[in-house]
């Protein structure tokens, strides 16, 4: 380009002043924009203008437009994004406040004008450089200017459908690039524009108002249970129809388990997942629960028998060894046979026991031993395997007491093959399949701070594709025909039966050579476990020179469809609806609060975008609380067995995170750093943390986990203990004051007094999510009676100076598998820690305002106990009990 002349110079002068643009810069590209081509619209006129500023380094935008009316003809004024002045708003702001910082403006007086007329014949358009000055230099790079990286309809459309698909937005960005060298759009742009089709597609709803109508758009079996003051969700269940097809078509065995870190409101996500014939996991039903406690699995479980209408009930349920979940299974499946998951098992088995060997030789003989125990195929050959156990580790009191104790007496026949081997179960004696499952979830979520309506879209994806490839091997089994299963032997089973299962056929048919048909040396524990023909069966039929029948196989095999069994194929009649006399009889019969009510329900049901359903809230943090950095990352917290530092022997005490092993014979040593990974620093605070306790206890306490110091530390060393979860401290605020009003007589008769109540009453009664003040901290011994009672637990409080055991007051006494107890340690006079304590630990005295108060259904607690309690009396000084 050539510099413009000096008439030129002086024309735009007036722009370049103050605009911090020299005037050396002044450019004439008047060339660049001439053109005598007639454009059959204003569009495409357009579109030349802005394609030649992009060639040129230069953003065209328009400044105005009009329509034209009687005596003016339409036109377009277009012209360069740098043009024109910053105008500040007139605000009211106080006299000397600073500007905002980082800001700008891109504005310098560009007075480069481009005038667009349509042709008084009406036929087309002409475009006139009325200046074809720029009075700055041109970019090489448009990526940073916004006008430049506006996306077009198509691209627009494009974006809309890969985000329907789940791509992630630099994905989006990546594409858009390849489509056109010269898009200049950014990554904010894609956020940006995601953002108004989600509020474009919301239409002014609420997120749960979008979330029941999307439920509903899909057909999914919806449920839902709220809080009635406040209308929050507590519990949310769905089901997609086509996964309810498959449970109808594969009832036989549920897998049930809990994952967190899945959403912004910390709910756990009960996953029920079945199996179908291809030995392909589905996904039944998705759960948002408030808390893990038993009502919550009990209401889960019973929306999930609810939609198993004219369905076989499940005959197996697995889950781990999660207690409320386990009763809830037992009251609403009561004819499920109940499996603990093996691998869970294991683990616990690891974290507990593996620091009480002295070497590692020791451990894996154990490890070993015990392997070989749980495998047991008979009832004979457990006993004898449980007595070689017993014999060559009797001197590790500890880890027999954990392991007989715990797991074997009271749960064996959940785990142990002689067992679990006499049930149908096809093969699944873990939650793998659960876990699985979650671990496909977390992939598309990504982040764990998402609402209900974006872990819906990511669900209903997820579920779409696993139908796609469950009907795909529907049908392969029906169609395929694999080269090794050609034999005459399978000629009745050939494209009848799924893979799977023919494939477990023929390795039974290789092993019929060696074992014959001996029915002792075959063992039949896939006859019995799988239901199909055994090693000894295939012989015989081999024998008489027979294909194997059909009928010898389960008819789960056979399922290569959708459809319901056609017995229950023949009993469902969806047309017909009886119950809607029943709902008219009771509208007539009800008072006007239960019509208004009832009419509100049926609104919601067929309009879900009128539901006055609130979503949860999100605890923010006030003025005064300590920072905590928002964990947003989806993965789980390492299981207990894997809070180990890497850097310390496996056999040796280990801290990690934010609990401390603690060795018996303690010793604070000075050692090197190392660069291995550690999951936290200790810090000196969290090793003399040990020396608060008796001496004579310090031996049994495994572990001390440290909570925030906010003044909320007890409540929050009780929440963890329980299961809420450390900022559950407020729930468990609401639980004891809950506890404390139902039950004000009782306990005035147990502090004597009924102001003693109301003092109780007002240090509960405070919820702020900020420091707590001395006079709402949490008081013991007068609390502990309340936290045993509310959740049922046996509740140790250590100290220094006095330890305790609480007791529940109204409940009885429950065998020792289904019994929980939990240790809170009081430090300096002002700090309250969680405590795990190691197997065979003695237990405090019991309350006396519990043998004094305690109701007749509590009798027999404290009798459960009275040997520890000798025990502990011997080993802590009396000045501390």
């Amino acid at each position: 380009m050539d510099y413009t002349s000096e008439f030129t110079m002086n024309e735009v002068d007036n722009s370049t002043r103050d605009s911090g643009v020299s005037s050396e810069c002044v450019m004439d590209y008047t060339s660049e924009f001439t053109t005598y081509e007639i454009f059959k619209t204003r569009e495409s006129l357009m579109q030349w203008a802005r394609e030649a500023g992009k060639r040129n380094g230069f953003v065209i935008v328009t400044i105005r437009s009009d329509l034209g009316g009687k005596s003016m003809k339409p036109r377009v004024t277009l012209g360069c994004e740098r043009g024109g002045r910053f105008k500040e708003k007139k605000t009211k702001v106080n006299k000397g406040a600073k500007k905002r910082c980082g800001t700008g403006t891109k504005k310098c007086g560009c007075p480069f004008t481009l005038k667009g007329e349509k042709l008084a014949s009406g036929n087309g358009w002409m475009l006139k450089v009325v200046c074809g000055v720029h009075n700055h230099a041109s970019t090489e790079y448009s990526e940073g200017r916004s006008y430049a990286g506006r996306l077009s309809e198509q691209e627009t459309s494009l974006l809309i459908d890969l985000s329907k698909s789940l791509v992630r937005p630099k994905e989006i960005l990546s594409t858009l690039k390849q489509r056109d060298e010269l898009n200049a759009t950014t990554i904010r742009t894609i956020y940006n524009a995601r953002q108004r089709q989600r509020v474009k597609e919301k239409a002014g709803r609420s997120q749960m108002q979008q979330l029941l109508c999307k439920l509903n758009e899909h057909d999914y079996v919806e449920w839902h249970r709220s809080c009635p003051m406040s209308g929050n969700v507590l519990d949310l269940f769905w089901a997609h129809p086509v996964s309810l097809e498959l449970l109808r078509a594969f009832p036989t065995i549920l897998m049930m388990d809990c994952t967190y870190k899945t959403n912004r409101y910390h709910y756990p996500l009960l996953e029920v997942v079945g199996i179908t014939s291809t030995d392909i996991t589905f996904s039944v039903a998705f759960v948002f629960l408030d808390s893990e406690k038993e009502d919550n699995y009990i209401w889960a479980l019973s929306r999930l028998r609810g939609v198993m209408v004219e369905c076989a009930m499940p005959n197996v349920i697995v889950t781990d060894l999660d207690l409320p979940l386990m009763r809830a299974v037992e009251v609403v499946f009561p004819t499920a046979r109940h499996l603990l998951c093996k691998w869970h098992i294991n683990k616990n088995v690891l974290s507990k026991c593996k620091n009480l060997f002295e070497s590692k030789e020791k451990w894996d003989r154990f490890i070993m031993k015990w392997n070989v125990l749980v495998t047991s195929p008979t009832e004979s050959d457990y006993k004898r395997e449980l007595a070689v156990l017993q014999s060559e580790f009797s001197m590790y009191t500890e880890v027999m007491e954990y392991v007989i104790n715990t797991w074997l007496n009271p749960l064996k026949d959940r785990f142990v093959s002689a067992w679990t081997d006499m049930i149908m179960h096809f093969g699944n004696v873990t939650s793998n399949r659960a876990e699985g499952a979650h671990s496909k979830l977390k992939r598309e979520l990504g982040l764990s701070q998402g609402n209900f309506e974006g872990s819906f879209e990511n669900i209903h994806s997820l579920i779409e594709l696993q139908h796609i490839d469950i009907k795909t091997s529907f049908d392969k089994c029906s169609t395929v025909v694999q080269h090794n299963f050609k034999s005459s032997e399978f000629k009745y089973l050939r494209g009848v039966v799924s893979i799977f299962a023919l494939e477990k056929v023929s390795s039974q048919s290789k092993l019929a050579a060696s074992i014959g048909v001996d029915a002792l040396a075959c063992g039949c524990v896939i006859r019995r476990t799988h239901g199909l023909p055994c090693a000894h069966e295939i012989a015989e039929y081999k024998r008489d020179c027979r294909p194997i029948p059909l009928e010898s196989l389960d008819p789960h095999w056979m399922k290569l469809d959708l459809l319901p069994p056609s017995s229950i194929q023949d009993s469902m009649d969806v047309n017909e609806f009886p119950e809607l006399k029943l709902l008219h009889q009771y509208f007539l019969e009800a008072n006007k609060d239960n019509r208004l009510m009832l009419r509100k329900r049926v609104r919601e049901l067929v309009a879900p975008y009128t539901t006055t359903l609130v979503e949860p809230g999100i605890k923010s943090r006030l003025r005064g609380q300590l920072k905590e950095k928002i964990d947003m990352s989806s993965r789980r917290d390492p299981y207990a067995f894997e809070l180990r530092s890497p850097s310390v022997d496996s056999h040796s005490p280990s801290f990690t995170g934010d609990t401390m092993d603690v060795p018996q014979n303690f010793t604070h040593k000075k050692t090197e750093r190392t660069k291995e990974k550690v999951y936290r620093t200790l810090t000196v605070k969290g090793i003399l943390y040990i020396d608060a306790f008796p001496v004579g206890l310090r031996p049994f306490i495994q572990q001390v986990k440290d909570v925030c110091h906010d003044g909320h530390c007890g409540f929050r060393a009780v929440a963890d203990l329980v299961g809420l979860g450390e900022n559950g401290y407020l729930q468990v605020r609401n639980d004891l004051l809950t506890e404390l009003s139902s039950y004000s007589a009782h306990y005035g008769e147990l502090y004597g007094t009924t102001d003693r109540v109301r003092e109780l009453a007002q240090i509960l009664s405070f919820f702020d999510e900020g420091r707590a003040p001395f006079d709402r901290w949490m008081t013991m011994p007068d609390m502990g009676h309340l936290i045993a009672s509310c959740y049922k637990v046996v509740l140790f409080h250590l100290s220094a100076t006095q330890c305790l055991t609480f007791l529940p007051l109204r409940s009885a006494p429950v065998p020792l598998p289904t019994r929980r107890h939990i240790a809170i340690g009081f430090m300096n006079d002002c700090h309250c820690v969680e405590v795990f304590l190691r197997p065979g630990y003695p237990v405090p005295p019991v309350a006396s305002d519990w043998i004094r108060c305690h109701t007749p259904a509590a009798q027999g607690w404290d009798s459960l106990y009275t040997s520890c309690i000798s025990r502990f009396k011997s080993l802590v000084s009396s000045d501390q009990i």
